[in-house]
């Protein structure tokens, strides 16, 4: 292309510029080389340029295709794992709902259970608690074996406290207790015809005496002269040291009517002998003893220690009865209503409880 323009132009010189010299000619002619020259130089940069691009817009294809990819890879394990989630939940509900009938129908068996249960624990402890009433009148005559009857019915009456906390295991306990009590039974009908027929633990006189018009303090009649009974000779003798015989030593000064007496001898019982499983009697006669005397307060503390420290001992509904008793005659009846009620309703099938549904008809 060159060559046609150097060839090119002379003539075209000669035929345009006829006058012109041959060095203007020249000077055209290099000027005009010069600018072919840039523009290939300009053309080859614009190549390079669009080779560039095409790279650049390739990689960019590439990496959108990756993405695309990516994407698509994320987008259908989400769905999986949404899927999953979703079957997991019906599943779920299925299963809660499920274990939620099974709960419904259990709780309502473990209801029925526990309602029947419970009437068969108070119809048995109200037995039970009936037959050693009994048991502890009579061990408890003025005998050389009384003693020891008193031990056999600390146990017995451990043994009921321990078969009321346990619940479950009532029907097999049961068996047991009512054996034991069976042979103890025996035993006392067998000592009581040698025992010269006296009389047990005296009756709860503050159990007994009226509430209305506050209680009268009565000294309970001695019984019959039983000169020959270790119990007589105990009431004129030094206080025994023995744990049972300071027991019958206090007893026996509360059945013959020296209700002080009995307060100074059940006192020394509980301080030498706290821990003693005739403890809980003791504590109970001591606020028993106190009423008689006419020392209310005192009346009121001791028994509500003894129902604070053995709240399931078989003293604690004629202790919830002399308490009352005691209040009413402090001149607190509101505290005696509130105690009757409560007597009757924590041990409905006791004895002490059909004398506070009396007592709470005289004070309404």
């Amino acid at each position: 292309m060159l060559a046609g323009l150097v060839a090119f132009s002379p003539a075209t010189a000669q035929t345009q510029r006829p006058a012109g010299t041959a060095s203007d000619q020249g000077k055209v002619l290099l000027e005009t080389l010069n600018q072919v020259e840039g523009l290939n130089r300009q053309v080859r940069e614009l190549r390079g340029q669009v080779e560039d691009s095409f790279h650049r817009v390739d990689q960019a294809n590439e990496r959108i295709q990756k993405a695309e990819k990516r994407h698509s890879d994320l987008y259908n394990d989400g769905d999986s794992r949404l899927r999953r989630l979703e079957q997991l939940s019906k599943d779920d509900a299925a299963e809660r709902k499920r274990i939620s009938g099974q709960l419904g129908d259990l709780e309502l068996r473990l209801k029925k259970l526990e309602a029947d249960l419970d009437v068969q624990m108070k119809k048995f402890e109200a037995e039970v608690e009936t037959r050693l009433r009994k048991m502890d009148a009579t061990l408890t005559a003025g005998s050389g074996a009384a003693g020891g009857s008193s031990a056999q019915m600390a146990e017995l009456e451990a043994r009921l406290k321990k078969l009321e906390s346990g619940g479950g295991g009532a029907p097999a306990a049961s068996g047991d207790l009512e054996m034991r009590l069976r042979r103890v039974e025996q035993a006392v009908a067998a000592g009581g015809s040698t025992a010269g027929g006296t009389g047990g633990e005296p009756p709860p006189g503050g159990a007994n005496a009226p509430i209305t018009g506050g209680p009268s303090v009565k000294a309970v009649a001695p019984p019959p002269a039983v000169a020959a009974t270790p119990v007589a000779a105990a009431s004129s003798s030094p206080e025994p040291q023995s744990a049972s015989k300071a027991y019958e030593f206090a007893l026996a000064k509360q059945r013959s009517g020296d209700a002080a007496g009995a307060v100074s001898a059940f006192q020394g019982f509980l301080q030498q002998h706290p821990k003693h499983e005739l403890a809980p009697n003791a504590q109970y006669w001591l606020g028993e003893a106190y009423f008689r005397v006419g020392d209310y307060p005192n009346a009121i503390a001791a028994q509500q220690k003894l129902m604070a420290a053995y709240p399931d001992h078989l003293k604690v509904p004629d202790a919830m009865l002399i308490l009352a008793n005691a209040q009413n005659g402090a001149g607190d009846t509101r505290a005696a209503r509130k105690t009757l009620e409560d007597l009757i309703a924590k041990h409905p099938l006791s004895e002490s409880a059909e004398k506070a549904k009396q007592r709470l008809a005289k004070l309404k």
